[in-house]
């Protein structure tokens, strides 16, 4: 007549067998001490009621023999690990089944305590079966429901009290309705918990994801501008407490923009990538921390370094580069870098270590590039050897290395198509509702709101024991006459009521907006008070009162909230010593003072347990959601970060690419056309050299707010890359609305200054439109506005150029006007 305790551990015994025998030995060790004080409170009341002289002594010695006998032999094979090798490591179905076992023992041999011994069985099934593989499970319920008919069974011969057979089959009749629904129930509440459990897991991963995307950069895998500026901040305030050196190095790959002129953007993209890769190969210590700074442009900072290190392992990055087949990629392709280095000062700011590293590699560049020039007192010069440096065995190791596909997408654009490509059609999801019938006639019985469907699943089990309760009034309560007719028809009015009103408020979808639209409290509270009310008429059918008394307070598992769990728990309580004192104070001339006395208590203390386990579900649940909503509002700020240009706050390029692809789809459903403008600073490079990359910024800045004010809300603008912008351009007539679109642009530009601090830099762009061509590759398309842009550059630059189509295309075009 003993159940676990409720606070017992999570772990699902199908998986278990995976795990370290220390770690099952752990697990069922806690679990041991956690079931201990409900088995040591049950032996209490037993031997209280020995002592009431309602228990007869010799069964209490039987009852507390057993259980010690049985506990120390589970205590010493848990220790031990005796079983965790077995099916059953943990003696989880081992323990359950002693508990349901014990339970038809007291059943069998308990007098005044006997209608309580069968609470425990409530308490097994919410709180252990749900914990065992599906077929262990199933066997334990067979065992709640066989072992107490062979109890039943074995009290006729040996009892001298004649049965009575009629309310022992109703009683067992209603245990068999009773703990199903109480499975069911307590595993729907798990089962939620599970999932809001897996759900936390999976989002604290994608958070983990993102966090490692909002820190590195989304073309090249290495750190981003902004989390460096974080880790040039934190090794300041670290050399400042203890004196040690760190070197700051900008790298800027030579001649770029004419890598990107001569080859196309996406050659200079795996260019990018190469070179990164080359980066982390060269400097695998997390010490060295390499970044994309902007554009070409990278930034490496090596804790720990004074210049003249710092100098060695930039000459070993610039040998391994030379070193590396870039003719892979497009032939005659060459690529170097020039750097400039800084070893910081204690007593100067990031931002002057920054400029002094700024002037050194203006330095690199004036001396002739391919070389690396370290700031100091005396610079320092390398200059480039004219013929290919000797193949270096790290620089053979980096090369040789390079097994990234670099035309793969970034991670952010695979992850994001990825997304996609997981969201269901709703088109195809309500063509598959309305062909299947089961999903008309679920909508047809539970309503079309889904949200209220798990409500309406629960109301389910819920109407399965109102049933049972009128079907027991009408055909055995009211006709033997254990209670009078009117109090037995009011109490089948009143689970009819529960019915009808539940199932219409869900199933009308009145309580989708209620702060409980389960409408589980009102259904708890009315279901609660009328069964407790029963007992009070009913004290000989208490067997199966208080086994319904029991699924009442269960139902309120998956939803109340925790507040609600004690409250409702004390109603309980509280409405079962108000019966007991109402027949003390009636009178009854049924009212067993000792029997009922120790009934209550015994029921009052499950009922206690479950109120315990439902509140600790319910802190369980409400933390749940806590962290699932704190996590989902990260991540959708995470989610913007990745979309967005760190410097300008434009779109970045990877999110564009996802746009672009989901325009063509758009294209190819609707034959509504667009255009794309790729958009060119004009010599921006002379800006950053004369001016310095502080003043580039402000003006990469100022361009992007006073294009997004002179573009139409449906057009899309991001940053391409370095002092390159993309426009996606929606209209009627595409082609000609992008040559508009950027001739305003243009005439707008020409009287704003871009960088307040410079008034007088007046900056024009260059421009190239090319509209999208149906079954076009978007690449193509992109190429094609790449192609005007140099017509514009060509042109003289400060103009725009519109790609005029293939001539199989324009014919096609004509064909189909």
């Amino acid at each position: 007549m003993t159940a676990p305790h409720p606070t017992l551990t999570s772990d699902d015994a199908s998986d278990s067998l995976g795990l370290d025998p220390k770690v099952l030995r752990a697990h069922g060790l806690k679990r041991f001490w956690l079931a201990l004080p409900s088995y040591v409170g049950v032996l209490v009341l037993l031997w209280l009621g020995a002592y009431l002289g309602s228990v007869k002594p010799g069964v209490a010695w039987l009852l507390s023999g057993v259980v010690a006998v049985a506990l120390s032999v589970i205590l010493l094979v848990v220790r031990h690990g005796l079983a965790v090798r077995t099916q059953d490591p943990m003696l989880a179905f081992t323990q359950s089944s002693f508990s349901i076992a014990m339970v038809a023992i007291g059943y069998a041999l308990l007098d005044d305590l006997r209608s309580t011994a069968l609470l425990w069985l409530s308490v097994i099934v919410v709180f252990d079966l749900w914990r065992l593989p599906r077929r262990q499970a199933r066997l334990a319920m067979g065992l709640c429901i066989v072992l107490p008919m062979l109890a039943t069974v074995s009290r006729h011969y040996w009892h001298l009290v004649p049965l009575d057979w009629v309310r022992e089959l109703f009683t067992l009749l209603i245990l068999a309705v009773v703990l199903p629904v109480l499975y069911l129930v307590s595993a729907q509440a798990r089962t939620t918990r599970a999932r809001h459990t897996r759900q936390k897991q999976q989002m604290t991963e994608t958070l983990a994801h993102l966090h490692q995307l909002s820190i590195r950069d989304g073309l090249t895998g290495v750190y981003n501008r902004r989390h460096m500026l974080t880790l040039l901040d934190d090794e300041v305030r670290r050399s400042r407490r203890s004196g040690r050196p760190f070197t700051v190095a900008l790298l800027d790959l030579d001649f770029f923009k004419r890598i990107n002129d001569e080859h196309g953007h996406a050659t200079g993209d795996v260019v990018l990538r190469a070179f990164a890769q080359i980066a982390r190969e060269v400097f695998p210590d997390s010490a060295d921390m390499f970044a994309r700074w902007g554009g070409e442009e990278f930034l490496l900072l090596q804790s720990e370094t004074n210049k003249s290190q710092a100098w060695s392992a930039l000459e070993r990055l610039r040998l391994a580069c030379h070193a590396h087949d870039w003719a892979q990629y497009a032939s005659g392709l060459q690529v170097s870098f020039s750097a400039g280095v800084c070893e910081h000062q204690r007593q100067d700011s990031s931002e002057r270590t920054l400029e002094l590293a700024d002037k050194a590699l203006y330095e690199a560049k004036a001396q002739g590039r391919d070389r690396v020039v370290v700031h100091g007192p005396v610079l320092q010069a390398v200059v480039a050897p004219t013929g290919s440096p000797p193949r270096e065995r790290r620089g053979q190791a980096g090369a040789a290395s390079l097994a990234l596909n670099l035309n793969d997408a970034s991670p952010w654009t695979a992850m994001v198509a990825g997304k996609l490509d997981e969201q269901p059609d709703p088109e195809g999801a309500d063509a598959a509702k309305a062909l299947g019938w089961r999903a008309r006639l679920l909508t047809l019985l539970w309503g079309s709101n889904p949200r209220l469907h798990p409500a309406m699943y629960m109301s389910m089990f819920g109407m399965c024991v109102y049933l049972s309760s009128i079907a027991g009034f009408l055909f055995y309560l009211i006709p033997s006459g254990v209670l009078p007719r009117v109090a037995g028809y009011s109490f089948v009015a009143h689970n009819t009521l529960a019915i009808v009103v539940t199932y219409t408020l869900l199933r009308l979808g009145l309580t989708a907006h209620w702060r409980d639209p389960a409408f589980v409290l009102p259904q708890v509270l009315w279901g609660g008070a009328g069964v407790i009310i029963g007992y009070g008429l009913m004290p000989s059918t208490s067997p199966s009162t208080l086994q319904m008394v029991c699924v009442s307070l269960v139902f309120g598992f998956s939803n109340l909230r925790p507040k609600q769990t004690l409250w409702v728990g004390r109603f309980y309580l509280v409405m079962m010593l108000a019966v007991l004192a109402a027949r003390a104070l009636g009178d009854a001339p049924d009212f067993n003072a000792r029997k009922e006395s120790l009934e209550v208590a015994m029921t009052c203390l499950v009922l206690w347990i479950l109120s315990l386990q439902a509140h600790r579900f319910s802190l369980i649940r409400e933390k749940v959601r806590a962290e699932k909503k704190a996590l989902q509002e990260a991540t959708e700020r995470l989610s913007q970060i990745m979309m967005r240009d760190p410097l300008t706050g434009l779109f970045n390029r990877q999110y564009m690419q996802v746009l672009l692809e989901r325009e063509c789809v758009r294209h190819q459903r609707s034959g509504r056309s667009f255009s794309v403008a790729l958009i060119d600073l004009d010599h921006f490079k002379a800006v950053n050299d004369t001016h310095g990359h502080a003043v580039g910024d402000e003006v990469l800045v100022g361009f992007a707010q006073a294009a997004k004010a002179h573009l139409r809300d449906s057009d899309v603008l991001c940053r391409w890359g370095g002092e390159e912008f993309l426009v996606l351009l929606v209209g009627a007539d595409p082609g000609a609305n992008g040559v508009q679109a950027m001739a305003r642009m243009r005439a707008a530009l020409a009287g704003t200054h871009l960088c307040p601090e410079m008034p007088d830099l007046q900056v024009t762009f260059s421009a190239g439109v090319a509209e999208h061509l149906p079954a076009e590759p978007i690449d193509r398309t992109l190429q094609r506005a790449d192609e005007a842009l140099y017509a514009a550059k060509a042109a003289g630059r400060d103009t725009c150029r519109l790609s005029e189509p293939p001539p199989l295309a324009q014919a096609s075009l004509r064909a189909q006007a």
